[in-house]
């Protein structure tokens, strides 16, 4: 369309326009290569501002569009206005572009989960769209969804009855023949690209899912609909099956015969208790689903069925005894924690699953609140695990719940005090991790301290200058006292009314809360690694390095030390480090050793203590992470003040986020205790040597035991002369 031909339209008339699939210069292009059908011609439709204002918006905003020109990416302001897609170059444009949504699906294309993009897909075009961030994409994917079933989109509201069936997709490829589960043709390409649902593992052409099934995992008791099996003895969830696409040398439970194809689709799987079986050994299994090894943390769609005032669902406590929450932080992880927020989706009810970059930790809490007591496994790195214990503290329910961390990204020192490890990036694990969170072991662990800040005493050289300006105010007023005494009375009222405000303000200073401190506190050069760090990661991922970091010089610092209320001398020193658990940094052991000596104790994360350790100097922070030494230590005490002398203000970190903190009072003071789960090897060792004796035990009692002439009976003739020659030999043996 010509620049000439769109200034004939008038705000109150609307142009349709068809033009070929491969003359649409702006047309965004297929990235992962999948063959559709381009006989077809484009319908290009355009409106006006003044009819799309006409029309209530659903929601509207700026996203990338990728055109056909070498794949670049371009500014859009969008509008979602019923079931119609607008955009145009910015907001303030007279002609706005227009995607009818009737027969469109939407599916997640970002690259290794990283650009946060996403495709609109209709009959007749394809849009892949780029967002700022994941959570904007998933607000602009569930607004698409919304009005595909003609429901209200609210964003800010967990509600998963709006979107209960519907299948959220994906593009992926297969390392092996995949079939659509909509047309049941195979998926194009050698490595069989196609759309994926990342909860239940749909299979689908993109031309195909539109016509999808809403039959995806069930959230709610609604969700079941009229397959919930009720009785005298309560409501029972059935078994749910998808057809196909079974994985390799997959068995039937009930025959135990090879299930599957690499031709068709073929045979069944339960997407709960992940049983699979024969089309014709679908009716002897069992009606009811036993929800399979992770029953103990699921929480059943069952158990889902009402809602509070505040819009919020209830679970029924009955029905769930131990439940889990999972909470994963999406960007950890170098933005892996999007696998791991997939993969437990797919193993536990989808609705106990939640992204902390969407909405933060309320929304899961607040579904657990009700129980008597719960589990939360945290998928992120330190500064995840403090974010939701602080959310804990708001609601009061770290008495109800106990946490455990599985480690993402970088540090995770928590991670490693508890015995999860410093790092866990593979995916396929999450099912034997969810069996050890079973049988684990509770810890009351000091995780959380009040860090206080308050301002410092108004310095010598002020209130020297304060002084003298009072002087001369009263001296000036004397002189002045004979020839005019009203001034002098009122310039005396102004002179008390100063001191007692003075009065007030010294009365009234008193520390407020900054932040929650969980594993340490830096101040001097370790904060200032800490803090360098920090920002040469955002300003150049890639070129961070901790070998410069290491050569960074810090001043050293002037502050007046207490442990416990006692003064303490300090050398001249570059930093502080407090300690509440014994991993610092990454994985060092900061304090230097774990057994008790002549002046200190055995460093614990649950005996209400800090270590204090002195840092004179950069090197002594790099030798510390490949030498194991005793480091310069200082105190073990129970609450620490710090008061940071001068005029400028010194960097300080806690768990590692860092910033500099002007001159004042610092205190770290103890707040409450939480419970983590712990995993403890050994004990995980013992156990299965005591599981896999049983199942000896058992076998060997299972056996029938056969007198002589029935054990021959079992044997080939080759076997029964072999036994009967050693027979024949044991015997001369023993005769001699």
């Amino acid at each position: 369309v010509s620049p000439k031909s769109k200034s004939h339209h008038t705000p109150d008339h609307k142009a349709l326009f068809i033009i070929s699939a491969g003359e649409a210069g702006e047309e965004s292009s297929d990235s992962d290569g999948e063959q559709e059908e381009t006989s077809h011609k484009l319908i290009r439709k355009v409106s006006t501002s003044g009819q799309i204002r006409a029309k209530k918006s659903v929601k509207e905003g700026i996203l990338l569009k990728q055109t056909s020109s070498f794949q670049r990416w371009k500014r859009r302001y969008f509008k979602l206005r019923g079931r119609t897609l607008y955009y145009a170059k910015d907001c303030k444009s007279l002609i706005f572009d227009e995607v009818d949504l009737s027969d469109a699906s939407v599916a997640e294309t970002s690259t290794k989960n990283i650009n946060n993009s996403f495709t609109v897909i209709t009959p007749f075009r394809k849009l892949m769209l780029c967002a700022e961030s994941r959570k904007e994409m998933e607000d602009w994917i569930g607004a698409l969804k919304s009005v595909q079933k003609w429901e209200t989109y609210e964003a800010s509201q967990f509600n998963m009855e709006h979107f209960s069936g519907m299948h959220n997709w994906y593009a992926c490829s297969h390392a092996r023949p995949t079939f659509c589960n909509v047309c049941r043709e195979a998926l194009p390409g050698v490595t069989s690209h196609g759309l994926s649902c990342e909860v239940c593992k749909f299979k689908a052409h993109k031309r195909c899912a539109v016509r999808s099934t809403n039959n995806c995992k069930w959230t709610t008791l609604a969700s079941i609909g009229n397959d919930i099996i009720e009785d005298e003895e309560g409501v029972f969830m059935p078994h749910q099956w998808l057809e196909g696409n079974l994985p390799v040398s997959a068995k039937c439970v009930v025959c135990d015969k090879n299930c599957g194809s690499v031709r068709r689709l073929q045979d069944w799987r339960c997407l709960w208790c992940k049983a699979i079986v024969h089309n014709s050994c679908k009716e002897q299994m069992g009606k009811v689903c036993p929800l399979g090894q992770c029953r103990v943390s699921i929480i059943p769609p069952t158990a889902l069925n009402s809602i509070d005032s505040d819009g919020f669902w209830k679970a029924t406590s009955a029905s769930c005894t131990s439940p889990l929450l999972v909470l994963v932080n999406s960007k950890s992880g170098d933005n892996q924690g999007v696998k791991f927020l997939r993969k437990f989706k797919q193993l536990l009810n989808p609705a106990q699953v939640f992204d902390l970059m969407n909405g933060g930790p309320e929304l899961g809490l607040r579904l657990f609140q009700k129980f008597v007591t719960f589990r939360i496994l945290v998928c992120g790195g330190d500064g995840s695990v403090g974010w939701v214990l602080s959310e804990l503290d708001k609601l009061n329910l770290h008495k109800q719940c106990q946490l455990g961390v599985l480690p993402l990204g970088t540090g995770n020192d928590l991670a490693r005090v508890l015995g999860w490890g410093g790092l866990c990036d593979d995916d396929a694990q999450l099912l034997q991790i969810l069996e050890k969170l079973e049988r684990i072991c509770l810890v009351l662990i000091t995780l959380t301290l009040h860090l206080l800040l308050s301002p410092p005493p108004p310095s010598v050289r002020f209130l020297c200058g304060t002084v003298n300006e009072f002087v001369a105010e009263v001296g000036k007023a004397y002189e002045r006292a004979t020839e005019n005494k009203e001034e002098a009375d009122a310039m005396a009222k102004k002179v008390n009314g100063s001191v007692c405000v003075i009065y007030m303000l010294s009365v009234r200073r008193q520390c407020s809360e900054k932040c929650v401190m969980n594993n340490y506190f830096g101040i001097g050069l370790d904060a200032k690694i800490s803090l360098e760090f920090n920002n040469k990661r955002d300003e150049h991922p890639k070129k961070c390095r901790y070998d410069h970091l290491f050569s960074i010089h810090h001043k050293h610092i002037s502050t007046f030390f207490f442990c416990d209320g006692v003064p303490m001398s300090l050398p001249s020193l570059q930093g502080l480090a407090v300690l509440n658990i014994p991993s610092y940094a990454g994985g060092i052991n900061f304090w230097g050793g774990t057994k008790e000596d002549n002046n200190f104790g055995a460093p614990s994360f649950d005996d209400k203590k800090l270590e204090v350790v002195a840092v004179f100097g950069s090197m002594q922070m790099a030798m510390s992470r490949v030498i194991n030494l005793q480091h310069h230590r200082i105190a073990q005490c129970r609450q620490v003040k710090i008061t940071i002398l001068g005029e400028e203000g010194v960097p300080v970190q806690v768990d590692g986020e860092a910033w500099i903190q002007p001159p004042g009072i610092v205190k770290i003071v103890h707040k409450n205790r939480a419970q983590m789960l712990t995993r403890d090897r050994a004990f995980e060792s013992t156990l299965k040597s005591w599981e896999d004796k049983r199942k000896i035990d058992s076998y060997r009692a299972s056996r029938p035991r056969l007198n002589s002439q029935q054990s021959m009976e079992y044997l080939t003739e080759e076997e029964c002369a072999q036994v009967q020659q050693l027979g024949i030999v044991a015997d001369t043996l023993i005769s001699k």
